[in-house]
């Protein structure tokens, strides 16, 4: 019995886990890997033969097939160095998002503090033009002879010349307000 060769093939699956995408291609080398090991196999088994096809048979590989001694070592990752590694990758992604998020957290509130201290600014310099405007909250003056010019046009809606006295009362009681307001002003 001969030596068997040995190979390891790795491959990075990009889709979801469990589910590995093999080309045509492949599916066919595989297949006549298949083949020629039977056939190998075939042979060793039936030693008493003379052997007169060469020592390997032909394959669809696109590569030479390499000596039986000679041994590669391709670079392989287990699925806990994968995720060890994809681990990593978030953690550095997290970070890196944390750090966004404070520095816009600290540049909005600066604009907060901005936009505060512009408000204050502009209430105090309300308050500051309009102080000696100030109006007290007292009743409106004449209200009494507001209220009858009132009742009198709604009882008098096509004669409104029958409310001229109560009228005329009325605007005489907004003058003298006025007169007195102009006066304590001075």
């Amino acid at each position: 019995m001969g030596a068997s060769e040995s190979r390891t093939v790795t491959i990075d699956n990009n889709n979801s886990p469990g589910v590995i995408d093999v080309s045509d291609e492949v599916v066919q080398r595989l297949k006549s890997g298949l083949k020629a090991e039977k056939q190998r196999e075939q042979q060793q088994n039936s030693e008493s033969r003379p052997i007169s096809a060469p020592a390997h048979p032909p394959s669809s590989y696109t590569n030479p097939v390499p000596h039986p001694n000679t041994l590669y070592s391709e670079p392989s990752l287990t699925s806990m160095q994968v995720r060890i590694e994809k681990e990593n990758e978030l953690k550095k992604n997290d970070l890196y998002w944390a750090q966004r998020l404070k520095e816009l957290e600290t540049n909005l509130q600066k604009t907060n503090q901005i936009m505060e201290k512009q408000y204050n600014d502009a209430v105090a310099d309300v308050k500051k033009r309009f102080e000696n405007t100030t109006t007290l909250q007292q009743p409106a003056p004449c209200q009494e002879l507001k209220n009858a010019v009132i009742e009198c046009y709604k009882k008098n809606t096509n004669e409104t010349l029958k409310c001229s006295a109560v009228v005329q009362s009325f605007t005489d009681c907004v003058n003298s307000h006025r007169i007195k307001l102009l006066a304590n002003q001075k």
